[in-house]
């Protein structure tokens, strides 16, 4: 079992700039992170932050699995503005322009093995890295 620790991923600008996501904590559900952006660390509205979800299948009373294991990851790219200006040396808070999300699900069969699942992750990479997903994300452009 993988240990919760940070995370650091390059973005896709041209010269790459590596964002590091640390774990700021653990629900019922969820691991999530946020960057933690120097000198001060980003507050919750405009921090960069991953989540991830997995749930296992479960026996039913008949010892049959009832679900297959779903392992979810989530990347909300948030895009702050400040209204207003400096009033006596303190700056209002900032507020959310907009936000830019990722969300990848995986649904695992109980019964695959683990180069199938490792397969399905590469293939699932693969796919965003092609030419058709770069430019139906980056230009906008529709398929057709």
């Amino acid at each position: 079992m993988p240990v919760i620790a940070n995370i650091v991923i390059n973005d896709g600008a041209t010269t790459p700039v590596a964002h590091t996501f640390t774990p700021i904590g653990k629900d019922s559900n969820n691991v999530h992170w946020f960057e933690q952006i120097l000198p001060l660390p980003a507050t919750a509205v405009a921090a960069k932050r991953i989540g991830y979800k997995q749930t296992r299948g479960v026996l039913d009373k008949n010892g049959s699995l009832t679900s297959s294991t779903k392992v979810s990851y989530t990347l909300h790219v948030p895009t702050p503005q400040t209204l207003g200006t400096n009033d006596m040396g303190f700056p209002p808070p900032p507020t959310l322009a907009y936000r830019e999300m990722f969300r990848a699900e995986f649904e695992l069969a109980e019964r695959s093995t683990k180069q199938e699942r490792k397969d399905t992750r590469a293939l699932g990479m693969n796919l965003l890295a092609s030419a058709m997903a770069v430019s139906n994300v980056d230009d906008l452009q529709p398929s057709f």
